[in-house]
């Protein structure tokens, strides 16, 4: 254990403590489902309560190394595809854009730029239908579970409150778009590349889950403090993540904006906004879009071009 302790300090000391959270959470939600354990058994297996794994897979709650272990052992991946920017899928499962795609699925190259349906459980897919249509406080338990073909009973069986659904959409929206940028960043073989593919990689999001997207712009004033603090904190890490690629591009001599921040800032706020405007009858495709979206976010920090 020794060993892994290092191997994990000199890993995670590299990113914040929330960043270590979301990404972590994901990956062991993500090997649980293709093991085909529900929480509720894998919490049962690790000696713990089914809340305090659901605030692990979440982010709410950081994981020991020893647990991380644990955890490995029982779903049989090794300890080092559960940390950050290790997320990995067993060749068996689907791939992104199918119609069984997962949102906390590794990637193959290009895969990112994939968008097949939701993995939102009904009660969820549900639950976000009703509050893009009435607004959070106008959705109705009854008529979430009108939509997901239940009784209201069997819809508290799952979430126990109207809070707790829109906390996890947004948890589950947020863990799918920063897995998705961390691919599309890792694919970029340049600053250039890789500022590029992630304002494609937002932009595309933005538009294939635009109802999530919308729901995030509009309902966060919903939130309880707990859960807005704690999404807003991923949220800051996609800003981050955005900011880190032009200053590379700057420390590289390929770009040479003097305002950093602020056009790293510019850049997400056109990205995120294709949200409130798309729609499919439009003249222009989501990748015509989002390529677009690139050259204008490389035009604005001012790429060097030979």
């Amino acid at each position: 254990m020794a060993l892994l302790e290092i191997l994990c300090s000199g890993i995670l000391n590299n990113v914040t403590e929330f960043e270590n959270a979301v990404l972590i959470g994901a990956s062991i939600r993500q090997a649980r489902r293709h093991s085909g354990l529900s929480l509720r058994e894998l919490a049962r297996r690790l000696d713990v309560s089914a809340a305090t794994l659901s605030a692990v897979e979440t982010g709410k709650t950081r994981v020991s190394v020893d647990r991380l272990a644990a955890i490995g052992g029982i779903l049989g991946v090794r300890f080092d595809a559960l940390l950050p920017a290790a997320i990995v899928r067993p060749p068996e499962q689907p791939r992104w854009g199918g119609d069984d795609a997962d949102p906390n699925t590794h990637f193959l190259p290009n895969e990112w730029r994939r968008f097949g349906p939701s993995s939102f459980d009904p009660v969820l897919a549900a639950a976000l239908a009703e509050m893009v249509k009435t607004g959070y406080h106008g959705a109705a338990m009854r008529e979430i579970a009108k939509r997901a073909q239940m009784s209201v009973p069997g819809l508290y069986h799952h979430y126990s409150s109207k809070q707790q659904m829109l906390a996890e959409i947004l948890d589950l929206t947020m863990a799918e778009l920063n897995t998705r940028s961390l691919a599309a960043i890792d694919e970029g073989e340049s600053p250039c590349e890789r500022l590029a593919f992630l304002v494609e990689c937002v932009t595309l999001f933005h538009i294939y889950r635009r109802d999530q997207g919308f729901l995030g712009a509009s309902e966060m004033r919903s939130l309880t403090a707990e859960n807005r603090l704690r999404i807003t904190e991923s949220r800051n890490y996609q800003q981050w993540l955005m900011t880190k690629q032009v200053d590379d591009g700057i420390a590289a001599g390929v770009f040479e904006t003097d305002r950093p921040r602020q056009a790293a800032r510019a850049i997400v706020v056109m990205c995120v906004s294709v949200a409130q405007w798309y729609r499919p009858s439009g003249p222009q495709t989501p990748e015509e879009i989002a390529r677009d979206y690139a050259r204008f976010a490389l035009d604005l920090v001012r790429l060097q071009r030979p």
